[in-house]
């Protein structure tokens, strides 16, 4: 799992708070006269604009390195993907099978959604497990598969999970392994389209 540091939040919330105030403080204040009335109304100030900066940082401040990984333990994975899966499915040595895979991310939660010629997966839940200590740097998730109607009869709709393997915070190549509810197991290569 991702090891968030509570500490580093609670210092930067804090950090942050006290930033804000001591700048509203000092601009609005003669410091030969402090008006305490005003000084108090401050709080409230600082409150309203500490929720505005962490709500701006929540919907897109997460994705900037400078916060990983002190603050923002995982990579923005956002995206169109392209690759391939080869499965062990019915022990056949078959061709990779090219897939279109699309990732949507945000600071709370990740959705993973796969498209092949035949089939078409969508993720239940996903989650990174990143430990430096250990040398992992993962996203994992469960998907339910839906084959199109016509392939039905030698491929059905399963359930299956995937880990996907990278390294540090620009990711443009992923790869891993996955495995399913009908007793297959499969690799799966990914690169990131139109990176830039």
């Amino acid at each position: 799992m991702v090891k968030h540091n509570i500490r580093i939040f609670a210092f930067a919330i804090l950090g942050l708070a006290f930033i804000v105030y001591a700048t509203i403080f000092l601009l609005t204040q003669n410091l030969d006269s402090i008006d305490f009335h005003k000084a108090i109304t401050h709080v409230s100030t600082t409150i309203s604009i500490n929720i505005i900066l962490w709500m701006i940082f929540i919907a897109w401040g997460w994705k900037l390195k400078i916060f990983y990984p002190w603050l923002v333990p995982f990579p923005n994975l956002s995206g169109d993907w392209e690759g391939t899966i080869k499965s062990n499915w019915k022990e056949k040595k078959l061709e990779p099978i090219p897939i279109e895979v699309s990732i949507t991310q945000n600071f709370f939660n990740v959705q993973v959604r796969i498209k092949t010629k035949e089939s078409r997966s969508y993720s239940i839940g996903a989650s990174f497990d990143i430990d430096n200590e250990r040398g992992f740097q993962q996203l994992f998730y469960t998907y339910l598969n839906t084959p199109k109607a016509g392939v039905r009869e030698r491929s059905e709709i399963h359930y299956g999970s995937t880990i996907l393997n990278f390294d540090g915070f620009k990711v443009t190549k992923m790869d891993g392994e996955y495995w399913t509810d009908r007793e297959t197991t499969g690799e799966i290569t990914l690169t990131k389209k139109n990176v830039a």
